[in-house]
Parts: C-alpha cells; structure tokens; sequence
C-alpha cells in the first residue's frame, strides 16, 4: 500500500484465492494453477508471458480493489509426458468399490483400509525410490490416522490417539498425512507427474476422496471456529471445490 500511496500502481499474481480476499490488494489475478506454478506451464515461454500480460494488463485499473480470474488453465499434456506414459494415468491398482452413499461410517472406513493395503506397496516404492517420505508429522501409525478420521465423521467425540494435542490440530495432521500416503503411493507411477493429476485422482476417484469431501462438510457445519477453518480452508483444494460448484456429481 505503501507504493500506492506514492502513485505507483501494484499487481500481483493469486494461487489462493481465498487468502487474497482477505488480504484485499489493490489489484490481484487469481490463476488455476499448482501451488509453486504462478506461471502455469514450465519451460513454455508463450504460456508464461500470457499469464504475466494478463497481470500487468491489471495496472490499467486506476481503482481497487480488483481480483480477476485467470481463464486459461494448464492445457493436458503441458507436462511434457509421452503418450505411453499418458496412458499409465489410468491407475493399474484394483481400488475398492465406493461404499454406497447411505452406507454406514463403519463400511466406509473399511473401504478406506482395504484401499490403504492395496496402495501401501507403492507407497512402500515410493518411499525406496526417494529415499524419504512426507507421511509422519501426526506421530501417528497411518492406519491409527484413517481411524481417526473415520471415526470422526461419525462421532465428533471420539477420543484422540494423542493427549499431547487439541483434537482439531491431530484432526488436521491426521488427514494431511493421509493426503501425502496416497500422493506419495500414486506418483510411484507413471502419469503422475504433476500435483494436479494427482489432486483430481485422490478426490474424485479414491475412498480417501470420499472421506474428505465428508470430513469437509461436517467442519464446514461444525459450531468449533477450529473445524470450521478447516472445512473452509485446508481438508478440499479450491480448485476441487470449484470443479464440484461446476461439476456437481464430483464428489457423490
């Protein structure tokens, strides 16, 4: 604000949209990209300087506060993979069957854990061919996790596998380390290259998905400001809930 003030005009570039609401900037442009992608495509300068014109073309606004979204998305095949490994995207693992939607918590936490056991050898890949793993900032074996989580759903009272910690905070590093085991399992494969692709498998093609989505609802609900920043903020990618506001039968 403070160049503002002095008569120079400021843009900048929104991954979050929300966050830039709140924060309010003279004049922002809201992109649909990846985290750590402002720019959309790597090594494609035409995409790049597209982006980068639709920003600048912002300082024309004299007034603001103005926040514009970006149209132009990541076309498929921006990655740079070939055609074979295009194919490998559809995911060879036998995933469960979705519970039905009236299905009790109990059957969808039991859909959740056979689909765990049949991803853990490409996690367990994974984890060889890197060398490491995100999964673990819960302290908390990952089938404790999704029994956490599960069993959250259906009473908000469970009791906690950790005394040391508000149910809200192990509630959320609970969920994100169920969100890295499944990233890190699916990028074991080929056509998965990008946190995009593996964003749309996780939470429209996966039990865990499933159990997100509800998750979200239930904080989104809940009279806990904690869960309710959380339904807002952190269980659902914007871009998954945007696609749901357009694509209602995504997340059914």
């Amino acid at each position: 604000m403070i160049f503002e003030e002095e008569g120079l005009a400021t843009t900048q570039i929104s991954l979050i949209r929300i966050h830039t609401e709140k924060t309010n900037p003279p004049r922002a442009l809201w992109v649909p990209f990846e985290l750590g992608r402002p720019l959309g495509i790597p090594n494609d300068p035409a995409f790049q300087k597209r982006v980068l014109m639709a920003a600048f073309a912002l300082l024309d606004r004299e007034k603001g506060p103005v926040l514009v979204d970006y149209l132009e998305d990541v076309p498929d095949g921006a990655d740079g993979l070939s055609e074979d490994e295009m194919a490998g995207m559809v995911c060879p693992i036998d995933l469960p069957r979705f519970p039905d939607a009236n299905a009790p918590v109990s059957e969808l936490g039991r859909a959740l854990a056979t689909e765990m056991d049949r991803l853990a050898p490409w996690y367990d890949l994974s984890v060889r061919k890197r060398g490491r793993t995100t999964v673990g900032p819960s302290e908390m074996d990952i089938k404790v996790a999704a029994n956490f989580v599960t069993n959250f759903l259906e009473d908000q009272e469970t009791p906690v596998p950790r005394k040391d910690l508000a149910k809200g905070r192990i509630l959320k590093l609970a969920f994100e380390d169920l969100k890295a085991y499944y990233g890190e399992a699916i990028t074991a494969q080929p056509g998965y290259g990008t946190s995009l692709r593996v964003e749309n498998w996780l939470f429209n093609e996966t039990v865990l998905g499933k159990v997100l989505w509800t998750l979200r609802r239930i904080c989104r609900e809940s009279d806990d400001e904690y869960y309710q920043y959380l339904g807002r903020n952190s269980i659902v990618p914007d871009r998954q809930v945007d696609l749901l506001e357009r694509v209602p039968e995504v997340a059914g």
